[in-house]
């Protein structure tokens, strides 16, 4: 019993993050990128980058970082040129880009093996079926969870982005790191309107996949107390 409940307790708390990674890998992709490119209110490049430049740039950029297909070597960015034949970034946002992929492939990783382990769980209460309602009130708690810190993601973009999007930072990179100056190719390709929308539909798809997960295991955990009251009055 006392191992079931410590399952239990590592899904409701790993449930968050596996929803955020989730609603993280649906946003950061470079359909996103053309989509916020294309808008007519996402600001125009004051230093000269076209929307076509952008585009192909953006994507590249993008696809470096998740390389689902595992394509691109780790020194990719550093070959990529302009059409003037420059490199695209100096060896400062390199260095910045190779830090996002390393942290974004953990993460992608470390979102699998927590899946791997709900499914393990799901298929050990399978077989104990009085295990059930922990096991569903794991997820309601885990979902719950979810809601309450996507309630402070929205509260930090909402009263100060720069601040949040300055935390934000400094719990996944060392330093000024990540600081560059306006000019250089990664500001311009990626904006803070970009990181506002971003972070914004993140943050709200991972809601809609918590409120889904709560209203699962709402009719599951009825469906489960009719079931012993039917076998009880058997």
């Amino acid at each position: 019993m006392k191992g079931r409940h410590i399952f239990f307790t590592i899904i409701a708390i790993i449930l968050p993050f596996v929803l955020m990674m989730n609603a993280v890998i649906m946003v950061f992709t470079p359909q996103y990128l053309v989509s916020q490119y294309k808008s007519k209110d996402f600001p125009p490049d004051p230093y000269g980058f076209t929307l076509e430049e952008r585009i192909e740039y953006g994507t590249e950029s993008v696809n470096y970082i998740t390389d689902y297909r595992q394509k691109y070597p780790d020194d990719y960015l550093a070959g990529l040129k302009m059409k003037d034949g420059t490199p695209l970034y100096n060896e400062r946002e390199v260095s910045h880009m190779y830090d996002v992929r390393v942290v974004f492939r953990n993460a992608r990783f470390a979102m699998a093996v927590m899946i791997v382990f709900i499914i393990i769980t799901m298929l050990l209460v399978s077989k104990k079926p009085d295990s059930l309602p922990g096991f569903l009130r794991s997820l309601a708690i885990g979902a719950s969870l979810t809601l309450f810190l996507i309630v402070l993601v929205g509260i930090g973009i909402l009263t100060g982005f720069d601040a949040f999007f300055e935390a934000f930072h400094h719990l996944f990179f060392s330093g000024d790191s990540w600081l560059f100056w306006e000019t250089d190719s990664l500001i311009r390709l990626f904006p803070e309107p970009l990181w506002v929308h971003g972070f914004t539909l993140a943050a709200v798809l991972t809601a809609v996949f918590a409120v889904l997960v709560l209203v699962i295991t709402m009719f599951a955990g009825k469906r489960v107390r009719k079931g012993k009251k039917a076998a009880q009055k058997q």
